[in-house]
């Protein structure tokens, strides 16, 4: 076997965002990720949202003006089906 070819191993310490620590082995010292197994929303089974850009609020304000729109539609049709009864 040839000497020297190998990268070096450590014991590398895996930091998470929510504070959990790992140690595994890897040819990187330190490691850092944002999620985690402990704070994995399909591991705990509890809902958390990632927002990037505030695509999420974007979302339920557009939704919220979509239903809004819909009930004065419904609304109008409804007065307009009256008026044409009188």
């Amino acid at each position: 076997m040839k000497k020297d070819i190998h990268p070096k191993y450590f014991d590398t310490k895996v930091s998470c965002g929510c504070g959990a620590t790992y140690t595994i082995g890897s040819t990187v010292p330190e490691i850092r990720v944002e999620i985690c197994s402990a704070c994995h929303p399909l591991y705990t089974g509890t809902a958390k949202l990632v927002d990037t850009a505030g695509r999420v609020d974007r979302f339920k304000t557009r939704l919220a003006k979509q239903v809004n729109k819909s009930k004065s539609k419904a609304k109008q049709e409804k007065s307009a089906d009256v008026k044409e009864n009188d």
